[in-house]
């Protein structure tokens, strides 16, 4: 996996983040603890400055009343995750 493959909007939701814009994530009623996201959101936009990332286990994030919505969490972190196609 390369930054590349998150494309530029991700990379640049990324870098807002880090700058200490809020994730644009709608709040549900139950969805992932905001927290938690956050937090692991900070270690992707700390990654994101290195030329080749680490490998990144997948979040397990716990699910809360008034959390972050789960489908939009996932599909921004898809592309971190799927493998490569030959």
């Amino acid at each position: 996996m390369t930054w590349q493959e998150l494309g530029p909007e991700r990379v640049e939701v990324l870098r807002t983040f880090e700058a200490g814009s809020p994730l644009p994530f709608r709040l549900k009623m139950r969805g992932y603890h905001r927290l938690q996201v956050e937090a692991y959101f900070r270690k992707l936009a700390e990654l994101a400055g290195a030329g080749r990332p680490p490998e990144i286990s997948p979040p397990a994030f716990e699910i809360v009343m008034r959390g972050y919505d789960r489908a939009q969490v996932d599909a921004f972190l898809a592309p971190l995750f799927q493998t490569p196609r030959n």
